[in-house]
């Protein structure tokens, strides 16, 4: 009977002890103690020192290490954080922290448990390619990516979940197959030694080690002898050296995001987000552009209602470009939905929306009203800005044609068009389904330029910003063919605007063999103004998970393939890539500082100012300020030429505003005037007249010779929006003030003073 007491009492004893065993906090009764004793040991470490450690997170007058020993077999199998605070701090504080500050430490959590939050999974992404993610029981279609380096479960299911880069990262998860074992070491101790709590209901003490040791298959692993300190973790603060890609992302789960690709290669992920807290931009960010110091980006709608981890920002989002940190969000942009957005001057922008175009002020950052005459034209697509014009897209408008000085539309260009881009030479061009249109810049006359074999579609139905696109550096254009509205080709497409020849297999799109093919996305192609190089991004056909895969491809301006990366698996949806625009424009030398005028001069402009980043033929310029227009007038004619008109004898300086895509330089010019010699100029001003003046709605011209154009200038020399039709001009919409009357005749060019009432 004794050794019956005595059998049970063992029992007992054994069961007891195996209840008593705790990971984390739970009561396991499926692992030993005996194995976790051991490793109570005193241990030996390469780090034994605070001032061994190189990455510390937070701030304080208190400070602990952080330790995570995967026991992979890869190097550095154990990896040292440090962490400051004041005040008090758990564990699970310290973990987070990490987590949050490091892109490349991710982990798996069970959160508000009875014990507090489990750690299911660590990883540490080796490569520094930002793959940071998981897949759970093998599902490939849905992946899991962390956020602020948490990603969340509401089981201990951790032995469901496999690293997205399994071969370039530290993962290790588990609960029954292996497990984190939690061992810390306070000040007062000689060795770690093994914590039966969880993570939550460690108090950091100052001075104090934690350290997470996985067990693979249950088997307890001794602590490393060499802790490897982690180096400084580098986010990027400044975009200036690559490109972005601007994502529509996964609609239905989260909002608009951006990429950045460094020059050396590396891709940046949601580096808009990472700068602003999780911030995000609106459901399916399709356009994005920068103007001045400023980067826009244009979403369809204000918010995805499915994202559970981002705060949506508006259709309209502005950052500034460089740091990407954010200015201002707008849900509302008029009446419609986002398409586009067009600086057009250093005060003022425009929005293309479902609806029309809406004025944006720069300035104080607000949204105005609707341009006139631009809606009932159904969607705005994409729009350009010349050196004197904006010319916009429509889905059933044609081409409008705006004066951006007085934002009236003042020419409409019929015709079913998809995209329009202006070229080195300063030709506007317009596509269509098979045909090429020339627009001059200035009087908007076309010519057709059939495409002979292939054709281009837009698709005004899921609208894209259009896979037209142009080159800085040569006088050409490039395009990707299509199938149908809805299928893209597969060749990329170059146009010779000089000798106007296509090259229909100017470069093929890469991935063409196999069941699923690369398809391009989005805007597809751009060209980058730096080097020259066409972008083109792509994925896979096949819908579904297949859109998961996503590429960019870069191609040298002689069509060969020359580099490609592979993003991380995710529904990016690529919409646009947008290039930094890092340099303001230079005046050349050449343009004189000082000038002699007794008759009406031109100084053509066209040529001497240049743009690293940007088209010099579209750099708008303006007078900026004129010191005597008694002496001299100056104003800047649609042929962006400086007119210069002699009053009287005397100096003025005048100085000349050149805007490159929103950055600025002047250049002071002083023009010593006089009238002593009377020019040819001059005498034909005699010949001319206008009447009554001052006037208060029509200024008729008289003159014998035949009236060719004319144009009204301000005393800013900014062109006046005005009718000229059988010898009159309707100035009724004319503010009082005085103002230049340039005539353009068959024999002669005479401008004069008027006075509108």
């Amino acid at each position: 009977m004794k050794k019956i007491y005595l059998l049970t009492l063992l029992l007992f004893f054994a069961f007891f002890t195996n209840a008593q065993v705790t990971v984390q906090g739970v009561p396991r009764n499926d692992i030993k103690p005996n194995s976790i004793h051991r490793n109570e040991l005193k241990t030996t470490t390469t780090v034994t020192d605070f001032s061994d450690i190189q990455y510390w997170v937070g701030t304080g007058s208190k400070k602990a290490a952080f330790v995570v020993q995967w026991n992979d077999g890869k190097n550095p199998d154990a990896l040292v954080w440090g962490f400051k605070w004041d005040g008090n701090a758990t564990g699970e504080d310290m973990l987070k922290a990490i987590a949050k500050a490091d892109h490349r430490f991710y982990s798996l959590l069970y959160q508000g448990t009875t014990f507090g939050t489990a750690i299911g999974g660590l990883g540490f992404d080796l490569n520094g390619q930002g793959t940071n993610g998981l897949y759970k029981s093998g599902n490939t279609t849905y992946p899991m990516y962390p956020l602020n380096g948490i990603i969340n479960t509401t089981a201990y299911d951790f032995d469901d979940y496999t690293a997205i880069d399994a071969a370039n990262d530290h993962w290790k998860s588990g609960w029954t197959t292996g497990y984190w074992s939690y061992w810390v070491k306070n000040p007062t101790d000689a060795a770690f030694g093994y914590s039966s709590l969880g993570a939550s209901s460690r108090v950091l003490e100052n001075n104090s080690w934690d350290l997470w040791n996985f067990y693979p298959g249950m088997v307890d692993q001794p602590i490393s002898t060499t802790l490897t300190p982690v180096s400084a973790y580098s986010s990027p603060t400044t975009f200036t050296d690559g490109y972005f890609m601007v994502n529509e992302d996964w609609y239905g789960h989260t909002n608009g995001s951006v990429n950045f690709i460094n020059n050396n290669g590396q891709i940046n992920y949601r580096v808009y987000s990472n700068a602003n807290n999780n911030q995000a931009f609106g459901a399916t960010t399709q356009y994005g552009t920068i103007y001045g110091d400023k980067f826009y980006f244009i979403s369809k709608q204000a918010a995805d209602g499915g994202d559970t981890q981002y705060t949506p920002g508006g259709r309209l989002v502005v950052a500034n470009a460089t740091t990407m940190q954010k200015i201002a969000g707008f849900n509302t942009i008029g009446d419609g939905d986002g398409r586009s957005f067009l600086g057009v001057n250093e005060h003022k922008g425009y929005i293309g929306t479902t609806t029309g175009i809406f004025l944006f002020n720069i300035d104080n950052l607000q949204v105005g009203s609707l341009v006139p005459g631009t809606n009932g034209k159904g969607q705005i697509g994409n729009m350009i800005r010349t050196s004197q014009y904006v010319f916009a897209v429509t889905q059933s408008g044609g081409v409008l044609v705006i004066n951006p000085n007085t934002n009236a539309v003042v020419q409409t260009i019929a015709g079913a068009f998809y995209s329009i881009v202006q070229a080195k030479d300063g030709s506007v061009w317009g596509i269509q389904q098979q045909k090429l249109v020339s627009i001059n810049p200035t009087t908007f006359a076309t010519l057709e330029y059939p495409i002979p074999t292939t054709k281009y579609f837009g698709d005004w139905g899921a609208w894209y910003a259009g896979r037209l696109t142009y080159s800085t550096q040569q006088n050409a254009l490039y395009w990707i063919n299509s199938v149908s509205a809805f299928a893209s080709g597969t060749q990329i497409v170059k146009f010779d605007v000089t000798a106007k020849t296509f090259n229909e297999n100017f470069a093929a799109v890469p991935g063409q063999t196999g069941t699923y093919k690369q398809i391009p996305y989005g805007a597809g192609l751009r060209v980058n103004p730096l080097t020259d190089e066409l972008i083109l991004n792509t994925t896979e056909s096949g819908f579904g998970a297949h859109y998961q895969k996503n590429w960019i491809h870069t191609f040298s301006n002689t069509g060969t393939l020359t580099n490609t990366k592979i993003l991380n698996d995710y529904y990016w949806f690529p919409s646009i890539a947008v290039f930094p625009d890092n340099n303001a424009p230079v005046v050349k030398s050449t343009f004189p500082s000082q000038t002699t005028v007794n008759s009406t001069t031109t100084i053509d402009l066209k040529t001497v100012v240049t743009d690293t980043d940007n088209l010099a033929i579209a750099i708008v310029k303006s007078i900026k300020s004129n010191s005597n227009t008694g002496v001299v007038t100056a104003v800047i004619n649609t042929n962006d030429e400086l007119v210069l008109t002699p009053q009287g004898t005397g100096a003025a300086t005048i100085i000349l505003t050149f805007n490159s895509n929103g950055k600025l330089v002047d250049k002071t010019l002083t023009v010593h005037a006089s009238t002593s010699t009377l020019g040819t100029a001059e005498v034909k001003k005699l010949e001319l007249g206008i009447y009554p003046n001052p006037a208060t709605d029509v200024l008729t011209i008289k003159t014998q010779d035949r009236v060719m154009s004319t144009v009204v200038y301000d005393a800013s020399g900014k062109v006046m929006n005005t009718q000229f039709n059988n010898g009159q001009i309707n100035v009724s919409t004319l503010t009082r003030g005085i103002y230049i009357l340039k005539v353009v005749t068959d024999k002669a060019v005479y401008q004069e003073k008027f006075i509108k009432n």
